[in-house]
């Protein structure tokens, strides 16, 4: 007796196998695409994130690339928070205006943030109160004008009449003035430890 066999096995079988391999390598391109996508989502900077403002006034001036904030400003990008009495942000020229040689309403990205007038300043774990603040989105670079600007982490301060911090290398440079030489007072960790023990 001979064996029973579909009279359709043969005809359908390659079939089967192509639309199993084509879903395998459709499931391992995915995986690739994805997989690339990774690092891309982890290059983002904190320059990407959306700025939120709040103030009494505001005024655009688009010839020269800038919107002033007046009285009583905050800003907040992420974990950076600034207040002031004034707030400047200057924008990049749109290159697809300027080959138009128009002007409209759309502005470009943000290339820097001045603040002015009872400045303070939250980020990462500082505190800081100047002047005048000065802060490039591309480079990620705060400078702090004024006497007596003094930047707060903890209980350690430092005092000068010019600041500027790398937030990508993390790095803070202080300078004096001809009327004030700069300042720092520091807490030893273990001192710290010793006056808030851990329960």
């Amino acid at each position: 007796m001979k064996p029973f066999r579909s009279p359709h096995s043969v005809k359908y079988q390659p079939l089967w196998i192509r639309v199993a391999l084509l879903t395998c390598v459709s499931v391992l391109l995915a995986c690739g695409v994805c997989a690339g996508q990774g690092p891309e989502e982890k290059t983002a900077t904190p320059s990407d994130e959306q700025i939120q403002i709040v103030a009494d006034k505001l005024v655009t001036h688009q010839k020269e690339q800038f919107a002033e904030f007046m009285g009583d400003v905050r800003a907040r990008q992420g974990n950076f928070v600034i207040t002031s009495d004034h707030l400047r942000i200057y924008y990049r020229e749109n290159p697809q205006d300027r080959a138009k040689g128009q002007q409209t309403g759309n502005q470009g990205r943000v290339k820097q943030v001045v603040a002015s007038g009872n400045v303070k300043v939250l980020f990462e774990e500082y505190t800081v109160e100047t002047q005048r603040a000065e802060y490039d989105l591309d480079t990620q670079i705060v400078v702090l004008i004024g006497e007596n600007s003094t930047m707060t982490s903890g209980k350690n301060i430092l005092t000068g009449s010019k600041i500027t911090v790398y937030r990508r290398s993390g790095q803070i440079q202080v300078e004096s003035s001809p009327q004030q030489r700069v300042r720092a007072v520091f807490y030893p960790e273990e001192k710290v430890a010793e006056e808030n023990p851990q329960k």
